[in-house]
């Protein structure tokens, strides 16, 4: 065999048969499926349309777009369309009054899906709260009845211990651990305190004081001062937990530092954010902190709070992927177009999820995408049954895509399937993300 330069290829002759072998001829080629609704360039009044100047074109008007939208959040209605829109007022009973185009509109609680999105916490110390949030704040001390921290959004508080899951100390820099290690907290079961280490070593026992710099605890050796920049986590007895069964219309707000919170009651108006929480405890802040706000308990059924009748997944390969309530495959939040989801379903190609419903619902409504944590790989095809008979089905969805909306006729159904396939390869990276995933019911 013997190779000589040609080009900007290299020609191999074995015998007397050539073969061409270049970087082109190597490198997979994907062929891109035209959109229908996009039309072809073509020259206009005879002269040539150059693609650089439409791309330019589009990527100033997208800017432009996109800057405009900054500043209002999206509103998400139970019925009808999303608009941009910023909130001016709620009051005691959970009405909405939004800003919108020079105008006004009134949204009951009860019917909003969503406004705005969650923030990334971007620090600690974070106190991780029973009832499903948390809160960004330094702390301050704490005895065995109540803590004390300070909050940049809240100002100082006094929270009973009875109303915490634990204290992040350290955030870990990594996206995904952290969203793990808050979960860890928020999830622990025992009978016990227990710190955890930054090395991952932990130490149960139970909690004396935090002090400014030791955190002290009575361990079964005797009594233990360990270092607070030592310490990762710190979880609070479980079984002291004071838990409340949550019932009744309430919301999940975010606020600026990464801060959520399960509101009982949300009051906003020009001067002031009154969030009152489990526990009947009443924190203020100013208006512009306000960044998310999803309504739970109303129109707006969500199935990750739903037990499924049954789920099955169809293995590529060896690995079994279960499926996530309000997270994604990983275990991560989930995270899609850059931006954070509180509530929806996390899947993995092949599977299928089914919900028995009660014939009362008029509609399935969801956006589906590939979760950002694949860094643009991954592509799936994702359908949706109705009592047996398919009623929705994707186009291949792709790492990277825009997330494509769902919406299904539930009148009179008994039976919801979601199902995710397989499509460009394999099952490579399928993180599907099922975002906002809720049955609707009549008004």
């Amino acid at each position: 065999m013997e190779a000589t330069k040609k080009g900007s290829g290299v020609f191999f002759r074995i015998g007397r048969r050539p073969r061409w072998s270049s970087r082109a001829a190597v490198m997979p080629i994907r062929k891109k499926t035209p959109d229908p609704l996009v039309p072809p360039l073509v020259p206009r009044f005879g002269l040539p349309v150059r693609r650089e100047s439409l791309t330019y074109g589009l990527l100033i008007t997208l800017v432009l777009t996109a800057g405009a939208l900054a500043s209002s959040p999206l509103a998400v209605p139970v019925d009808g369309e999303p608009l941009a829109a910023g909130i001016a007022a709620i009051d005691d009973s959970w009405n909405i009054a939004f800003t919108a185009n020079g105008g006004s509109r009134q949204i009951a609680a009860a019917d909003l899906v969503r406004w705005g999105n969650p923030r990334d916490l971007v620090r600690g110390p974070v106190v991780v709260l029973a009832d499903g949030g948390w809160l960004a704040a330094d702390v301050l001390q704490a005895d065995k009845e109540t803590l004390r921290a300070d909050s940049a959004v809240f100002g100082p508080m006094e929270v009973p211990l009875e109303l915490l899951r634990g204290i992040v100390f350290q955030l870990p820099l990594d996206q995904l651990q952290r969203d793990l290690l808050l979960d860890d907290v928020s999830a622990a079961e025992g009978n016990s305190d227990e710190l955890i280490l930054a090395n991952g070593d932990r130490i149960a026992g139970r909690l004396e004081a935090i002090g400014d710099a030791i955190v002290q605890i009575q361990s079964a050796v005797g009594p233990v001062d360990v270092e607070r920049r030592r310490l990762r986590a710190l979880i609070f007895n479980p079984s002291l937990l004071s838990r409340t069964a949550a019932s009744g219309l309430r919301a999940l707000v975010g606020l600026s530092d990464g801060s959520l919170a399960v509101a009982r009651q949300l009051v906003l108006d020009k001067d002031s954010l009154k969030v009152t929480v489990s526990g009947g405890f009443t924190w203020n802040t100013a208006p512009k902190e306000l960044v998310y706000l999803q309504p739970l308990g109303g129109r707006a059924t969500y199935v990750s709070d739903l037990e499924p009748a049954g789920y099955r997944h169809v293995s590529f390969l060896d690995w079994s992927w279960p499926y996530r309530a309000d997270r994604n495959v990983t275990g991560g939040r989930l995270r899609a177009g850059d931006l954070i989801y509180a509530k929806g379903l996390g899947m993995h190609s092949a599977a299928r999820i089914t919900y028995v419903l009660d014939g009362d619902y008029a509609r399935f409504d969801a956006l589906a995408a590939i979760d950002d944590s694949t860094a643009g790989q991954g592509s799936v095809g994702l359908r949706v049954f109705v009592d047996g008979s398919v009623k929705f089905t994707s186009p291949t969805v792709r790492g990277g895509d825009a997330a494509v909306p769902v919406s299904v006729d539930l009148h009179g159904a008994k039976r919801l399937d979601l199902i995710v396939d397989f499509a460009d390869r394999a099952d490579v990276c399928d993180h599907a993300d099922w975002l906002d995933a809720r049955i609707v019911r009549e008004r």
